[in-house]
């Protein structure tokens, strides 16, 4: 399993000492055998000045971030009254995140955000090549500070932090491959319940392993944890998709796939750790192989990933789009992802993509190594099949 992210939150002023703890974070957890991807700074923005020039101050922030060893920043949620002028400033930087706060932790939706998030995720698309640029965008819902995981990650002020975001999907994949091996001939209610064991006793024994290592600069920070959420990577080793499919022995989208969701869930939720972010399942279309192959066949919808949102995933990420989606259309899914955050008092992002040139139908044409092309999505939510 390898670290996605040694994540810290700090003001500006701190900005100096939390780079020392995440490098000295990283010097801890590869000595203790993992490989750490990137460093990652959740800059808390209160007090920019307002009557700045937000692309100027944007790009000041990036070079902050990068002198201090950074590898992307995230500058958080961004006011209303400034969500018109961010599509430009990020299209102007190429490693610093943002978002939109479409719900508070109270549920309540803010709809002035959801337009004013969905004209910032259109104008992206066309300012930035192949719409690339909404993959550092985000609209959420009900979300907390803490998270190690961009473009969710904000830090709200007070003392720095640290927390550590693992490519969890990997430990997934291992507890279906351990369950059906011995679970190969049985049920999948009997192959689920020891998928689950194995899932749990995985995180706790990395948990354990991750805190042990990084005790010698718990003195220096403050250590959050983990988030346990399910996070893949394209290899098919690190796919969700595949653990899940493993499990439920169904095409990931068929009916069996939602509840076995809900079983990874409940495995994170029963490992005796400090959950921190999400801690749920990620199911991004355009970052996890199985997922990519089964949108293309055409087996679930934007749709069906939010109501497997409903039991712990983490509402709508990396999503393909028409590139002429409107942006009345956009609002809508916005919209839902709040109204299902709101409802159930639960963290949700959307990280919409729409690609411009390409239609309903279409393979999105991405070179980027984190990405898997895939077929590009229906805004109304219809499937595709191949």
């Amino acid at each position: 399993m390898r670290i996605r992210t040694i994540t810290v939150g700090a003001c500006e002023a701190d900005v100096p000492h939390a780079a020392r703890a995440a490098r000295a974070a990283r010097h801890c957890l590869e000595d203790a055998g993992y490989t750490v991807q990137t460093l990652r700074l959740a800059l808390d923005t209160t007090g920019i000045d307002q009557h700045a020039n937000f692309t100027a101050v944007l790009r000041g922030i990036e070079a902050l971030a990068l002198d201090a060893g950074f590898d992307y920043v995230s500058i958080g949620r961004v006011a209303n009254d400034r969500l018109p002028l961010l599509a430009e400033a990020l299209a102007a930087t190429d490693t610093v995140f943002a978002s939109a706060r479409i719900a508070g932790r109270d549920g309540k939706m803010d709809p002035a955000a959801v337009i004013a998030a969905a004209r910032v995720m259109t104008t992206l698309a066309s300012a930035t090549p192949g719409g690339f640029g909404n993959l550092r965008f985000a609209a959420l819902a009900c979300v907390a500070p803490g998270s190690p995981f961009f473009p969710a990650s904000y830090h709200s002020g007070g003392e720095p932090w640290l927390a550590i975001g693992p490519e969890a999907a990997a430990l997934a994949v291992e507890a279906a491959q351990e369950a059906a091996g011995e679970y190969a001939s049985q049920s999948v209610a009997a192959r689920t319940r020891r998928f689950v064991q194995h899932l749990t006793a995985r995180i706790e024994a990395h948990d354990m392993r991750i805190r042990a290592a990084l005790k010698e600069i718990a003195d220096d920070i403050y250590v959050a944890g983990c988030d346990w959420s399910l996070a893949p990577h394209p290899d098919t080793t690190c796919s969700i998709g595949a653990a899940i499919e493993r499990v439920s022995g169904v095409p990931f989208g068929e009916p069996g796939t939602l509840a076995t969701i809900r079983s990874c869930t409940d495995a994170i939720r029963a490992a005796q750790v400090i959950l921190i972010g999400f801690s749920g399942v990620m199911l991004p279309v355009l970052e996890d192989a199985i997922l990519a192959q089964r949108n293309t066949e055409g087996r679930y919808t934007w749709r069906d990933l939010l109501a497997f949102s409903a039991v712990c995933g983490m509402g709508l990420d990396t999503i393909p789009l028409p590139g002429d989606t409107f942006t009345e259309q956009i609002e809508g899914m916005l919209a839902e992802v709040a109204a299902l955050a709101g409802a159930l008092r639960k963290p949700l992002t959307a990280r919409l993509m729409p690609i411009p040139g390409l239609r309903a139908g279409d393979m999105t044409a991405f070179d980027f190594p984190y990405f898997v092309n895939t077929r590009v999505m229906a805004a109304c939510g219809v499937s595709l099949q191949a």
